[in-house]
């Protein structure tokens, strides 16, 4: 999240702005952590009272509502034409609906706390990068100076102090924020250990995955409310046909979702991946090629040594990394072909309902695929929980989301 900042007049007002800011966000940081760590497991055990379930049901429902009506639109355009809508345009406005809901479904108390999480992993590395400059300048910097704004050894020792002292809070905030993220998915039914729930939250694919269980989270909260309305007597044919149709249009949202997951690790991941790889499989050999060159004793070697070490370090991190995108390909292309099957059968469903217990019948049945999605979601990677080759897997992550 961007916070605005006034312009300052001077560099002296620019100072006071900023403290203000950063004394600002450190109190909003610690309230969504204390609120994260003390309520996230109410919020997600009682739908009645669930404010963020309902805000979702409320935002959700009329957009799904305008889906079906694309859907049946779809139905009678014709395949393309000149003037009018056709099959096409009529799809990519059902498509960007479907987005729409997606996001709308990831809305919880888990979701904020993930954004948080990913806030202070910034946080932290910012001031690793500061100290590792206030480091370097501290090398040419004076003892002393009368020079007032000019760095000396010992403001850049305060400066490393307070940093040292913000990375420390840092993770402590953002452990009690794992450890909220935790409870909440033992809340959803899915116990995950701490050294898998740390590979999850380093890998790149871990936000899309944890996306789709939350999605996954919602669409069986929302069914179980349908099936309770329709429990209640609002069981007529127009209710149930309609309702019906809501289900089919969340199980092809989430099997759109899965197909963007997909794509995503084909297209984007996999093969950053590969040339992170082959750059560091490339630079091991250069350095192996240099050593062998480099008389003993030469302080060279040492350099060399250690160069030939961390490229190894990551070409085999990157294997397992490959290993572990593998496998979450793998299980997200059975979720997706079980989706394909639900997704057929509600639309055949569709056309013929006649009661709310074909629709409550349907629900039953696509409820056991939704339960599977957390069998994809933590891949057995029991070698990445080292924490050294988890710190290269997090760097590794770093680079194949900057691209760089």
């Amino acid at each position: 999240m961007l916070f605005p900042r006034g312009t300052p007049s001077n560099s002296a007002r620019f100072v006071v702005d900023y403290s203000r800011e950063v004394m600002s966000m450190r109190m909003v940081r610690a309230l969504l952590v204390f609120a994260a760590a003390f309520s996230v497991g109410a919020c997600w055990a009682d739908e009645s009272g669930d404010s963020f379930f309902a805000r979702m049901w409320s935002k959700a429902m009329p957009k799904l509502e305008q889906a079906l009506e694309l859907f049946e639109k779809g139905e009678t355009l014709p395949e393309s034409r000149v003037f009018g809508e056709d099959k096409k345009s009529n799809s990519q406005k059902y498509e960007k609906l479907l987005n729409e809901v997606f996001d709308i479904l990831l809305d919880s108390e888990f979701n904020s706390s993930r954004g948080e999480y990913r806030l202070l992993e910034d946080e932290i590395e910012k001031a690793g990068l500061k100290m590792a400059e206030l480091r370097k300048d501290r090398i040419s910097a004076p003892e002393e100076s009368w020079i007032p704004f000019r760095q000396t050894r010992s403001k850049i020792d305060k400066q490393l102090d307070e940093l040292q002292s913000d990375i420390a809070r840092f993770r402590e905030e953002r452990d009690a924020i794992r450890k909220s993220m935790s409870v909440a998915l033992n809340a959803m039914g899915l116990y995950v250990e701490p050294e898998r729930l740390d590979v999850l939250l380093a890998s790149v694919s871990g936000d899309d995955v944890m996306g789709l269980m939350l999605a996954a989270d919602s669409i069986k909260r929302i069914n179980l409310q349908i099936v309770e309305l329709l429990s209640k007597g609002e069981g007529n044919f127009n209710i149930a046909r309609k309702y019906t149709g809501i289900h089919m249009v969340l199980v092809d949202i989430y099997l759109h979702a899965h197909e963007l997951v997909l794509n995503k690790i084909a297209g984007e991941y996999s093969p950053r991946l590969d040339e992170i790889s082959s750059s560091a499989l490339l630079l091991k050999k250069q350095a192996e090629s240099m050593l062998a060159s480099t008389p003993a004793g030469d302080a060279s070697r040492e350099v060399l040594e250690t160069n030939v070490r961390a490229n190894e370090r990551t070409v085999r991190t990157a294997a397992l990394y490959r290993d572990y995108l593998r496998a979450q390909q793998n299980k997200l292309r059975s979720s997706a072909e079980k989706l394909k099957n639900d997704l057929s059968v509600a639309r055949n469903t569709y056309q013929t309902v006649k009661t709310g217990g074909d629709l409550i019948s349907l629900i039953n049945t696509s409820m056991r695929t939704l339960e599977s999605v957390y069998s994809f979601v933590l891949p057995d990677l029991s070698a990445v929980y080292d924490r050294e080759i988890l710190k290269e897997f997090e760097r590794i992550t770093g680079q194949i989301r900057k691209g760089s």
